[in-house]
């Protein structure tokens, strides 16, 4: 499998030889089917906050300020799904007897068809058009030909261009938004009166200078107040969680000096970027989950309970965990037992086996902790929630899309009786009872990296992507489910979806 020359460029590169051929047993051996799963639905591991409890967790919120909070942003991604459709189209109007009105009424042109309509909602539609007017005179702006170059110049200005920085927005003065702008916005509201706002964003090491810039460009908006001291910080994927990649045949793939290829092993791998945040608590938020201003306010003020929850449980879990260090089998195990049942799993039952009973519950309670908002399943796609029996009971998680196999009788059951998924609005406690930061490693489920095809070269090839940030990545954890308004949930994910 490795030749002696591959330990020689592993060794250069600060690889490790055995997690390389353990991650290339993966790619060959047999996919792992995660097992004994059920989906999490409303009043069976998805709980519904009353008016009061809102209002309480909102109040625990707004009255901690000891503890330290960043927002963990993945923003590496270019925008180039954004605009499947109109590449498509490219490709279309070239073939011969294309016809414009007809592809518009086909069922390929759909998408299509509702941008023509409504072409001047885009925010970036004014700037495109300058560009056009400046290049070309006379050009009818209801014509083909305008909406033919129109579609030419977006995909030359943003087609690479990290998402992050496409401008989603429009304000009433004209100003233009970008979603990472609107995140350090929504980050600045979260903090409120709190004397600092940190945000994170894992980026592109190439597109920094273009964040820069963009930054420099926010900070000089007329109408922003930055009284609040905020800090952005950034970080890169570690090109040590790259992974190798294998042909359909099971060979190694190399370049043309006979090197080791490795690709980037998915947004699993930011579990290393999170694990180096000197922080106490983590909202994690998709870079293109955010709206502007006053249409954000509801994200925003489900955010903060969420974040108030996280606090409460916290701080009733860190009481048990002294409790238990100090008064061991003393420190009234039946009420911890009952904690578990009323906040984990509803069928916990302590069972030592070869740990005392108060060495369990203690290894049971003393990890990360998250809250995560589930809103209800309606023709959107994402991960899910399940309950998942483990070892020590059953455990709520977030289960991929790609980890379900609907051929698998158990997976389809569990897909067809689903009926929420998770719109990635987490908040995370990492660190424990005494103050020290968990090593968040230490609660992945290795066995829940994913295979997936992609195409080198013109080839198919099989890669392996690190178990999913929130999905096997967290797997561990102790997690809560909370259904959250389907209102704060406003993804991009094609160019359809600016035309709000």
């Amino acid at each position: 499998m490795l030749l002696e020359e591959d330990y020689f460029q592993l060794e250069e590169s600060g690889r490790s030889a055995e997690l390389v051929k353990r991650q290339y047993e993966s790619l060959i051996g047999k996919p792992f089917y995660i097992s004994n799963i059920r989906p999490a639905t409303l009043g069976d591991g998805i709980i519904s906050l009353n008016d009061y409890e809102k209002k309480e967790f909102l109040d625990i919120f707004n009255n901690s300020d000891e503890k330290r909070w960043i927002k963990f942003v993945p923003a590496s991604g270019a925008a180039s799904r954004m605009f499947i459709e109109l590449k498509a189209f490219q490709e279309e109007k070239n073939k011969k007897g294309f016809s414009f009105n007809k592809y518009l009424n086909s069922s390929k042109g759909i998408i299509l068809k509702k941008l023509f309509k409504k072409l001047k909602k885009l925010p970036f539609f004014t700037k495109i058009r300058e560009e056009l007017i400046e290049n070309f005179k006379n050009l009818d702006e209801n014509s083909f030909d305008f909406f033919e170059k129109f579609i030419h110049l977006v995909l030359k200005n943003f087609d690479t261009y990290p998402k992050a920085l496409i401008p989603f927005f429009i304000d009433k003065k004209g100003q233009e938004w970008t979603p990472f702008e609107a995140q350090i916005l929504e980050s600045i509201s979260l903090e409120g009166e709190k004397k600092e706002t940190s945000i994170h964003l894992t980026i592109d090491k190439t597109h920094r200078k273009l964040f820069d810039n963009t930054l420099n460009i926010f900070r000089s908006k007329k109408g922003v107040d930055l009284d609040a001291s905020f800090s952005v910080e950034y970080s890169h994927q570690n090109r040590l969680t790259d992974t190798p990649c294998v042909t359909l045949d099971d060979q190694l793939i190399r370049d043309k000096l006979g090197y080791l290829i490795f690709r980037q092993g998915g947004h699993g791998s930011l579990l290393e970027n999170m694990n180096h945040l000197d922080t106490d608590f983590i909202w994690i938020k998709n870079i293109d989950n955010i709206l502007l201003g006053e249409s954000n306010k509801l994200s925003e003020k489900w955010m903060k309970i969420l974040a108030g929850k996280l606090l409460s449980i916290q701080k009733s879990i860190f009481e048990y965990l002294r409790k238990l260090e100090k008064l061991k089998g003393s420190a009234g195990l039946d009420k911890i037992v009952k904690f578990i049942n009323e906040n984990f799993d509803t069928e916990y039952d302590l069972k030592p086996n070869n740990k005392l009973s108060h060495e369990v519950l203690f290894d049971y309670l003393n990890r990360p902790v998250r809250i995560c908002g589930m809103i209800p399943n309606e023709g959107s796609v994402g991960g899910g929630p399940f309950w998942k029996k483990e070892l020590r009971g059953k455990s709520l998680q977030i289960i991929e899309g790609v980890e379900l196999d609907d051929s698998i009788e158990e997976h389809k059951k569990a897909i067809s009786n689903s009926t929420h998924f998770n719109p990635v609005m987490l908040i995370c406690g990492i660190t424990n009872y005494k103050g020290e930061k968990f090593s968040l490693h230490d609660f992945r489920d290795e066995k829940r990296s994913m295979i997936s095809r992609k195409v080198y070269k013109n080839k198919s090839i099989k890669i392996l992507e690190w178990p999913g940030l929130w999905n096997g990545g967290m797997a561990e954890w102790n997690s809560i489910f909370v259904q959250v308004p389907k209102e704060t949930f406003n993804p991009v994910k094609s160019i359809i979806d600016l035309l709000r």
